[in-house]
């Protein structure tokens, strides 16, 4: 997808001087996915549990 991005001119000469002229748009995508998408897995999605509470299949009988 096209879009414009309006850059500060600092970020965009360190980006410029980082990365090049031509791999900005690379650049700027792996930015926003890393800090954007960060915990986006469906892995790791539910909160951390204490299986000390958990009863026995046993207890059922």
């Amino acid at each position: 997808m096209k879009t414009t991005v309006l850059l500060r001119e600092d970020l965009y000469e360190i980006l410029k001087k980082r990365y090049g002229p031509r791999s900005i748009s690379e650049a700027i995508n792996a930015i926003l996915a890393e800090s954007l998408l960060k915990g986006e897995s469906m892995f790791d999605t539910m909160p951390k549990v204490s299986l000390r509470d958990l009863r026995d299949h046993r207890d059922r009988i």
